[in-house]
């Protein structure tokens, strides 16, 4: 950090340390101490604390990611292979986040549930009144094909 630049360090309500500049321009520490190490930081990039700390502004814990990436690091996505996944909140199993098929709009804003395809299918059904076991050895019904599809 530089020390010549700056007046006051504080920890801010939103969990960042912040920091006043002689010329009174309030900034986020972690910022500053990436452009000290890496230079500016691109429109449309953010810095992201590896750790999930706000505090830990150590260098190898910062990371300069656009805002997309940046928001699915911070809801629980994982980038594997080339591959975003997440985790269904229903069943707990992290699957490509294609097969999270949630996403719809009310009044403009998007309303989103954590469940993969099978886990919504099954909540969608019991929501319309199909409840119960088809099989007698306790299996769910929902979600399960057998054979050609009848009209």
């Amino acid at each position: 950090m530089a020390q010549k630049n700056t007046q006051t360090r504080w920890l801010g309500s939103d969990g960042y340390y912040q920091i006043k500049l002689t010329c009174g321009t309030i900034v986020a520490e972690h910022r500053i101490l990436w452009e000290e190490a890496h230079g500016p930081i691109p429109d449309g990039f953010q810095i992201h604390h590896k750790s999930h700390n706000r505090t830990d502004n150590r260098i190898e814990n910062l990371d300069c990611v656009d805002t997309v990436t940046h928001k699915r690091l911070h809801v629980g996505h994982r980038l594997i292979d080339g591959v975003w996944v997440k985790t269904c909140t229903q069943c707990g199993v992290e699957q490509p986040e294609n097969d999270f098929p949630t996403k719809r709009y009310v009044e403009g804003v998007r309303m989103t549930r954590g469940n993969c395809r099978e886990c919504e299918r099954e909540r969608q059904r019991a929501k319309n009144g199909h409840t119960g076991d088809r099989f007698t050895d306790g299996s769910p019904i929902f979600g399960r094909h057998f054979g050609p599809r009848s009209s």
